[in-house]
């Protein structure tokens, strides 16, 4: 049943952060649904059980509202703490926590990721900022640790006389890297063909392997 004004009228007064936050909950919920411009601002406030007109109190246009929602999903904090805690790490096992970090969310809260895909591919001038201000530094640090890595293998191999191994722009393969993890995610949480994966730490493994395959024991003794 649709609220009626006496509804609103009676419901309880919430201070305006933890109203907004309410708001903001909802429409990662319905937009994780039904897309986000596929989502009128009217049945966002019938589900929050509130008017439309504060609705567009707190958002007054949906790129407010998508702008908000990537603040509140945490976009920002999370790239901080991998180019802190990963940028130092060992080049393999840095990839592999970006690799299965992102499967994992994907597998929790595959709606997230709808949320995301459809504010911003709907929305292109947002789309741009959105690679600016947060694709574009994961893919810059995925680069750093491939050259890193790369650099250590030609070093291995020139210590034991060896020819360096062949390898292509690390710009280049950082790409294919990230693009193997956003196909599961168009292919699970968007279009919803397969299924979301469940063995995170595997399939991270995996994709980590086309790229830098884990060394045996016979190939460190070569070394």
């Amino acid at each position: 049943m649709k609220p009626t004004q006496q509804d609103h009228a009676h419901r309880p007064r919430l201070p305006a952060e933890d109203r907004r936050s309410q708001l903001l909950a909802k429409a990662l919920e319905i937009f994780g649904k039904q897309g986000f411009h596929g989502t009128p601002t009217r049945e966002l406030a019938r589900h929050a059980g509130v008017s439309e007109a504060l609705v567009f109190h707190h958002f007054p246009t949906k790129d407010a509202l998508i702008h908000a929602l990537i603040e509140a999903i945490g976009f920002e904090e999370r790239i901080a703490m991998m180019e802190r805690v990963l940028d130092p790490m060992p080049p393999r096992a840095a990839l592999l926590q970006i690799a299965e970090q992102f499967l994992t969310r994907l597998r929790d809260e595959p709606g997230i990721f709808r949320v995301v895909f459809s504010g911003l591919v709907e929305t292109p001038h947002l789309a741009g900022e959105f690679y600016q201000n947060f694709l574009s530094r994961v893919l810059a640090l995925e680069t750093r640790l491939f050259e890193r890595a790369f650099a250590e293998q030609a070093a291995k191999a020139a210590a034991a006389s060896q020819p360096a191994p062949a390898h292509g722009d690390p710009a280049v393969i950082a790409r294919s890297f990230h693009g193997s993890l956003l196909f599961y995610h168009l292919a699970g949480a968007v279009v919803q063909v397969e299924k979301v994966p469940t063995d995170t730490a595997a399939l991270a493994a995996s994709i980590v392997n086309i790229y830098l395959p884990e060394e045996t024991g016979a190939s460190r003794r070569e070394c």
